[in-house]
């Protein structure tokens, strides 16, 4: 490979591409496009630019999607910046390059398991900004996010802190720029950190690139790989133990100061924009051209296109997604998103034909996802003998044996169950509507059914007991725990777990009060050894059952 190179940047990155110039390497970069296609050959070929790199790096505002990446001959790289949210159409648009960079370790797993050959990670980056002295800062904390009734468990988290913080003042801006945004954080102390689907999120960054101390979710070994927690962030489980941190924290300004200089000095010496180009340019190296080409790359800019349009991302005439599909070679992914988006538009003639050409030509016989989205439409559609005659054909291919659904729950509960073991549990930032779209999901499958017979126990039991290990999603939990403790109010395992999360989302006195009815109920019950080991093996630091005590 040649010292200095040709690099291509599509999408917001001025701190990368400063830093690939001042090493000298040559750069053609394009922040934002007015065109959602952009034909890149034809721009390079304006410009007289013939790259040797081609990376995307995923823009959250002005979506573009490139075009003609098969004719160029150079490796081509997607960097998405938001898989956690974006997952639905990133998986299909990863295709067309030859590797996809995926912020979220995660992730990596459910790009392979979505058929995407090279899939790496790379986190976020930090910026090289000052971080004045900790005793010169104005604000002991402060919180910059936006707060919203899709967002409870953050505003959850603000009312907490504040409750907690005293006359210490507690600014909440929802609304700054992004310099406006580091020049508070450059002016505060501590920021407290909360992410949506247990994402490392970008605040992380920001935050120790000003010099703050972050005290955040535990997130496990991929966040702590990044920063090391207790010494250079801090992090909680639960509100008690966020309680306990900011007890530790605020007013002590020399463990502040030394844990936010640990942390400002690991991001000059690993997370600076110039070390993700260094790995950038290492992954060059070996990178094999692996891209979709030819018919095939319209597919997959197809189906993208499709999931992006059912998501409601983008704002393009439904004749133009259906116009894509509908020129390409019929697979079976182009015929499920043909479904999804017919369905949006309730086109039930033209699905009602679809399915029974399916049936009839005994198409696609083997694929899983085709027949749970046929079955998903036939049902929508009110037409019984077909959705059970999809379930049985994914039985026949698969070779399983499990008693007939007899009514409509029954069948969408089979379907959530075969979703949970091909790990298709959820749509990060897909906003699924029962009445709209088509599941997709594990958990489409379950707000549906819990949509159709709202507090149904049975349906409420499964999700809860499916959630139960989702730790991101307790936001979403605790509404339907909060329904099923409300008719079974005698299970006190029911209350323990409705407690637990209460804790998680950031709610102390509500959780400790459902944690002592639990004990209460359990201890009527002659269950008090249950309880007590069910508390220890969720209560790592043992801070819970210390609070009980108090109880």
């Amino acid at each position: 490979m040649k010292d200095k190179l040709n690099i291509c940047i599509v999408g917001p990155f001025d701190a990368g591409v400063a830093a690939l110039r001042q090493q000298g390497h040559a750069v053609f970069y394009l922040a934002h496009t007015e065109e959602v296609f952009f034909n890149l050959p034809e721009a390079l070929e304006i410009k007289s630019f013939a790259p040797d790199l081609v990376l995307q790096v995923e823009c959250l505002g002005r979506r573009t999607l490139l075009q003609g990446l098969d004719e160029l001959d150079c490796p081509t790289f997607f960097w998405a910046t938001d898989p956690h949210l974006n997952l639905h159409w990133h998986s299909s648009y990863a295709r067309l390059f030859d590797q996809t960079l995926s912020t979220q370790k995660s992730i990596v797993p459910l790009f392979k398991a979505d058929g995407v050959k090279d899939v790496r990670w790379l986190p976020r980056f930090a910026l090289d900004m000052a971080s004045p002295p900790i005793a010169e800062r104005k604000n002991d904390i402060a919180f910059v996010g936006r707060l919203s009734e899709q967002r409870p468990g953050r505003k959850w988290m603000v009312d907490f802190i504040n409750s907690r913080v005293g006359e210490r003042t507690f600014p909440v801006e929802q609304s700054l720029t992004y310099s406006e945004m580091l020049a508070l954080y450059q002016d505060t102390k501590i920021i407290p950190n909360e992410s949506i689907l247990g994402e490392v999120n970008f605040r992380l960054f920001e935050g120790t690139s000003c010099g703050c101390l972050l005290l955040t979710q535990d997130l496990g070994d991929e966040q702590a790989s990044l920063f090391e927690p207790g010494k250079e962030m801090d992090t909680y489980a639960d509100a008690i133990e966020l309680e306990e941190k900011l007890k530790l924290y605020l007013g002590n300004d020399q463990l502040v100061q030394s844990m936010s200089e640990a942390a400002y000095k690991r991001v000059h010496s690993e997370h600076l924009p110039s070390h993700r180009i260094e790995t950038i340019l290492e992954y060059v190296k070996d990178a094999v051209r692996c891209r979709s080409v030819g018919p095939d790359a319209d597919k997959w800019l197809a189906i993208t296109v499709a999931s992006m349009w059912e998501s409601g991302m983008l704002k393009i005439p439904v004749g133009e997604v259906l116009s894509l599909l509908s020129t390409i070679k019929q697979d079976e992914s182009v015929v499920i998103a043909t479904l999804r988006v017919q369905t949006v538009v309730g086109a039930g003639s033209v699905i009602e034909e679809n399915l029974m050409m399916l049936l009839g030509g005994k198409m696609f016989e083997d694929s899983f996802r085709l027949n749970f989205t046929a079955s998903a439409a036939a049902l929508r559609l009110g037409n019984w003998d077909a959705a059970k005659a999809f379930w049985y054909r994914y039985l026949n291919a698969a070779k399983g044996s499990k008693l007939p659904p007899k009514t409509p729950k029954d069948l969408l509960i089979l379907w959530a169950k075969e979703l949970k073991r091909h790990d298709m549990f959820f749509r990060g930032g897909f906003s699924f509507n029962s009445k709209t779209h088509l599941p997709h999901t594990v958990m489409d499958c379950l707000v549906a059914l819990n949509e159709a017979q709202p507090g149904d126990v049975g349906v409420l039991k499964l999700i809860e007991t499916m959630l139960r290990s989702r730790k991101e999603l307790d936001q979403v939990r605790d509404g339907f725990l909060t329904s099923l403790v409300a008719q079974e109010f005698k299970d006190w395992r029911l209350a323990f777990e409705l407690g637990i999360t209460n804790l998680h989302t950031y709610r102390l006195d509500e959780g400790m009060k459902k944690l002592e009815v639990a004990r209460t109920l359990a201890h009527e019950k002659g269950q008090e050894r249950a309880f007590a080991m069910t508390l220890r093996s969720r209560d790592q630091s043992g801070q819970i059952s210390k609070r009980l005590q108090e109880y």
